[in-house]
């Protein structure tokens, strides 16, 4: 007897939806997506009319459906990041002057709009509950992620970048109605970079209520006393040059990246 295909959950978004179906896949169940062609094909007219649906055979509906529960933000961040060849094993000079021996290069997922998209939207679902008004990023990786939350949210956007090593706002932007505000940072090591925003916002007297990250890798060892979404913790060794494990093996270093931020 033919088994019936039952829909489990539908997406709008093409890049989230597969990424649901090869969770599902990888745990061994048959899945199908129903309307992909379409919606890939037609994304700016598709809408909520032609939702890709996710569906499995009817007998292994409640399990899959309970396993779906668990794709959650950390799960999808960290497969974007593997899909994307982003997280970088080695030796590596961070800006902050810091050694490590792994690195996210966020512009490898910054090139995939899809991916920054599904990531974007997952951190404006965790920014949602918020009472703010503007979205800063800093110069320069963050400038795009801040402009689509932004965007997704329906908020104003401005950008802060370095002027003679002071951080600033971008010249331009009118500030007068910005009074409550989120800050955006790809990822995070030290915090110097959001402490310098969170400094400059508050010399315009912006308040900034929430800080979100696509990823923490500080290790819990910095405290804002503002609250912090983040999709990815990752506790990933961070020493000092000197007292570097792999500089004291004399692996060679690389210093990638070209940002000045800390």
């Amino acid at each position: 007897m033919q088994e019936n295909l039952v829909t489990i959950a539908s997406y709008t978004d093409f890049f989230e939806a597969e990424m649901a179906k090869g969770f599902l896949e990888d745990s061994g169940f048959d899945v199908f997506l129903q309307n992909e062609r379409f919606l890939s094909m037609y994304s700016s007219i598709a809408g909520d009319m032609y939702m890709i649906q996710l569906q499995v055979y009817e007998d292994v509906e409640e399990e899959a459906t309970a396993l779906l529960e668990d794709l959650n933000d950390a799960y999808l961040c960290s497969q974007i990041l593997k899909r994307e060849n982003a997280l970088l094993e080695g030796h590596f000079q961070l800006t902050s002057g810091n050694h490590s021996n792994q690195y996210i290069e966020k512009i490898r997922v910054l090139q995939n709009p899809e991916a920054t998209y599904t990531l974007c939207k997952r951190l404006a679902n965790r920014l949602s509950e918020y009472n703010f008004d503007v979205v800063i990023g800093p110069a320069y990786g963050a400038i795009v992620l801040a402009f689509e939350i932004a965007r997704i949210l329906g908020k104003a956007f401005v950008f802060t970048q370095r002027d003679e090593g002071k951080m600033v706002f971008r010249t331009g932007f009118d500030l007068s109605l910005c009074k409550r505000a989120v800050v955006i940072e790809d990822v995070m090591s030290t915090g110097g970079s959001v402490k310098e925003v969170l400094q400059c916002a508050a010399n315009h007297e912006i308040r900034v209520v929430a800080i979100g990250l696509l990823v923490d890798r500080s290790n819990k060892r910095v405290d804002f006393d503002i609250p912090v979404e983040s999709l990815l913790r990752l506790d990933i060794p961070l020493w000092s040059p000197e007292e570097c494990e792999l500089c004291k093996l004399g692996a060679p270093l690389t210093k990638p990246g070209s940002s000045d931020k800390l």
